[in-house]
């Protein structure tokens, strides 16, 4: 199995902006120490659901503290910003980072940050499909000519490339068989996780995007998706389960405010009427994932190891976790990430072993 770390950095009332960046980059300095496979991070705006606005910034700090695990996005939102220069800072990522990085990218669903931002969210998925589209031939040899909705350019010279050719793309997936689809006819890997996970989806997502490869004819029994899920791991399941109590209690209660893509008037956007009874269809599928013995990753090692060999029976061969929650004491932080490291990564090691040679 693979195992990586996943940070959007979620800010505590307790806790400043510029604390809570240096608590999560020691996190991540650690993680790689202790061999952790991958490193994601995640574009927000304007709440303290995330806190990740700089993701270029950040990402290129990841990659010069960093030595061995890959480096991701988590993803970038691909309308709030100009494809070539999500094509050029990728590219520079990629190169500061010695090959190391992957683009994970998404359309975006927060109304907040469209309309903080400017970007018309009626928009965001036509202007998600050219913007990947201009990104790609961005990476190509020669100079760039694109004539589309929203792009025109003619013979521009867009440098630097990327070291890796092609540098990986993974896509942001709702739950929607569309997505999916999308995704897997361009032959693309898609980030599940989130509502996703939170809905108790996984599986059939996943199922979903293997039958759709095979359909157009991708290779794809090789490719072990990644799933993200919240880990914390302690010495006793008393202190894994009273650690967190009440801990993202008021930024949760922010995300339920502007965590979707409502309007003022409370109407859905056109392309998001999938998010129409999202509040209800979490409920019924955080029932559904207990149901089918997706349990939470927290506890001690022992019972996080069975937890996770649970999901791999269910064909889940790669986790990204967000270790601990914000305003936890970083000291018990990084003793979670040190355990997971230590004391439930290495009963995974055989299949780790044949991960990385394959």
């Amino acid at each position: 199995m693979k195992f990586g770390q996943f940070e959007i950095i979620r800010w505590h009332p307790d806790v400043s902006i510029p604390q809570s960046i240096s608590d999560v980059m020691e996190k991540v300095e650690l993680a790689d120490r202790l061999g952790m496979d991958e490193i994601w991070l995640g574009e927000h705006h304007f709440s303290r659901h995330g806190i990740i606005s700089g993701i270029w910034s950040m990402l290129g700090y990841v990659a010069q503290r960093t030595k061995n695990a890959r480096i991701g996005s988590a993803v970038v939102v691909l309308p709030f910003h100009n494809p070539i220069m999500v094509a050029e800072e990728a590219a520079t990522i990629d190169i500061l980072s010695n090959g190391r990085f992957t683009l994970g990218i998404g359309a975006g669903y927060q109304a907040q940050e469209f309309r903080g931002l400017g970007s018309n969210i009626e928009e965001a998925r036509p202007r998600f499909r050219e913007y990947l589209d201009v990104i790609r031939k961005c990476w190509e040899d020669g100079p760039l000519t694109f004539k589309g909705q929203f792009v025109d350019v003619e013979d521009l010279l867009v440098i630097p490339k990327p070291i890796q050719k092609p540098l990986p793309v993974t896509i942001a997936v709702s739950t929607s068989p569309e997505s999916v689809d999308y995704a897997a006819k361009l032959g693309l890997e898609i980030i599940v996780g989130g509502p996703t996970a939170v809905m108790g989806q996984i599986s059939q997502v996943m199922d979903l995007w293997h039958e759709r490869m095979e359909h157009y004819g991708h290779p794809h029994e090789h490719i072990d998706l990644a799933v993200g899920i919240d880990i914390y791991v302690a010495p006793t399941m008393e202190e894994a389960k009273s650690d967190l109590i009440g801990l993202e209690d008021e930024i949760n209660e922010v995300f339920r405010r502007v965590g979707n893509p409502r309007r003022a008037d409370g109407s859905i956007p056109e392309g998001f009427k999938h998010w129409a009874n999202r509040d209800e269809d979490r409920l019924l599928g955080a029932k559904r994932a207990l149901k089918e013995g997706m349990l939470p990753l927290i506890g001690t090692p022992e019972v996080v190891s069975e937890r996770i060999e649970n999901l791999r029976s269910k064909g889940i061969r790669s986790i990204r976790g967000t270790f601990g929650k914000a305003g936890l004491e970083q000291g018990k932080a990084l003793r979670c990430i040190q355990m997971f490291a230590e004391e439930v990564m290495p009963n995974f090691v055989d299949e780790r072993v044949a991960v990385t040679q394959g």
